[in-house]
C-alpha cells in the first residue's frame, strides 16, 4: 500500500477565504477509514464537526479502486491550514482513503480485445490469453464502463498481439494500460453432459460439445462422437472433460471367471459346451476360455454376453 506522507498536495484552484474565519467551537473528529465516489476529497470526508467547512476541497481523491494512506503530519497540516481544532493523539494516527469504482473484469477486457483484433483476421471462436492475467480496469462511480481497444499490433505469424485499453472510452480522464498477449485457435470436442460411471454405456445422449482451444488437445482426444457412443468408461468420467481413447472401451461382454457358451460351427455342424472365462473381453475380443468337463483351456472370439466361437483348433476342447 502506498504511504502518502504530503504526498497528496492541498489541490489548487480551489480558493478558501481563510484570513478571518475563526476557528470552530467544537473539536473535530477524525475518520480513520474513508470511501469516497468523487475526484475531490473534502474536509468533511476526513472530519466529523466540521461545520459548514465539509465542503472544503483540500486534494485529489485516489484513482478509482486505488487507497491512499494520510499520516499524521499531513492530517494536521490540513487542520491548521483550515483553522479545524484537531490535533493527533499520535505519531502513528493516520486516515485511510479509499476510492470506490465499478470493476470492468478480465473476462470483460479480454471479450473486447478480441472483437478489436476481428479486423486482423482473427476469427470470432478464437481464444486469447493475456500477459498479464490479473489485469482489471477501475472506472468511477456512474461513469461509462464501456471499454476502447486502440493501438492495435498483431502479429499474423507469432499469433502475437500488443494492444492499448481504455476506459471510459473516450474520455479524457480514461484510464489506459498497454497490454499484450496471444491468440490461440480452437476446436470443438465431445464431452459427456453428466457424470457417466464405469460400466454405464455412452449414449447419443449423453454427449455435448466444448469449445477448446487446439493446443490444449492431445492426440489421443477423441473428437469424433460417434468413437465415444457405444462404449464405456474405464474409470468414471466427469462432465466437461475431454474423453481420451484411454478413458473409454467397449462393454465387457464376458467376464473374468464367467461361465460362458463354447460355440464350434462348421458348415452345418454346431457344437457347443459350458466352460469358464480365463480373461474377459468385449465382442470380437479374443480370450481364452476353459471346458469345464475336460479342463482344456482354448482360444475363442467373443461374439455376445457369454457367448465364445472357437475354431476347428479348438474342437478337442468341445467334444470331451
Amino acid at each position: 500500500m502506498k504511504r502518502f506522507a504530503f504526498a497528496l498536495t492541498v489541490a489548487a484552484g480551489f480558493a478558501v477565504s481563510l484570513a478571518a474565519a475563526p476557528a470552530l467551537a467544537g473539536t473535530a473528529v477524525l475518520r480513520n477509514n474513508v470511501v469516497v465516489d468523487g475526484d475531490i476529497l473534502k474536509l468533511g470526508d476526513l472530519f466529523d464537526n466540521v461545520g459548514s467547512k465539509a465542503d472544503t476541497a483540500i486534494a485529489r481523491s485516489p484513482a478509482p479502486g486505488r487507497r491512499a494512506i494520510l499520516d499524521a503530519e499531513w492530517l494536521q497540516r490540513v487542520a491548521v491550514t483550515n483553522r479545524i481544532d484537531w490535533q493527533p493523539q499520535n505519531a502513528f494516527e493516520q486516515s485511510v482513503v479509499e476510492r470506490s469504482g465499478v470493476t470492468i473484469s478480465h473476462d470483460q477486457i479480454e471479450m473486447e480485445i478480441l472483437a478489436a483484433l476481428a479486423d486482423q483476421g482473427v476469427p470470432a471462436d478464437a481464444q486469447i490469453e493475456l500477459a498479464n492475467r490479473t489485469a482489471t480496469l477501475v472506472v468511477p462511480v456512474g461513469a461509462n464502463a464501456q471499454i476502447g481497444v486502440r493501438d492495435v499490433l498483431y502479429d499474423q505469424r507469432y499469433k502475437r498481439f500488443t494492444v492499448t485499453v481504455e476506459a471510459p472510452v473516450n474520455s479524457p480522464s480514461a484510464t489506459r494500460i498497454r497490454l499484450a498477449g496471444r491468440v490461440f485457435q480452437t476446436t470443438e470436442v465431445p464431452v459427456l453432459s453428466h457424470p457417466v460411471n464405469r460400466g454405464d454405456v455412452i449414449t447419443k445422449q449423453d454427449i455435448t460439445w466444448n469449445r477448446v482451444r487446439e493446443d490444449n488437445v492431445r492426440r489421443d482426444v477423441i473428437t469424433d462422437a460417434s468413437q465415444m457412443i457405444g462404449y464405456t468408461p474405464r474409470q468414471m468420467l466427469r462432465p466437461g472433460q475431454m474423453v481420451s481413447t484411454a478413458d473409454i472401451q467397449k462393454p465387457l461382454a464376458v467376464l473374468r471367471g464367467a461361465l460362458v457358451t463354447m460355440v464350434l460351427k462348421s458348415g452345418t455342424m454346431s457344437l457347443s459346451t459350458q466352460g469358464h472365462a480365463v480373461e474377459q473381453g468385449s465382442v470380437g475380443d479374443v480370450i481364452r476360455v476353459t471346458n469345464s468337463h475336460s479342463n482344456l483351456t482354448v482360444e475363442g472370439r467373443i461374439e455376445g454376453t457369454n457367448l465364445v466361437s472357437v475354431s476347428m483348433n479348438g474342437a478337442t476342447a468341445l467334444a470331451n
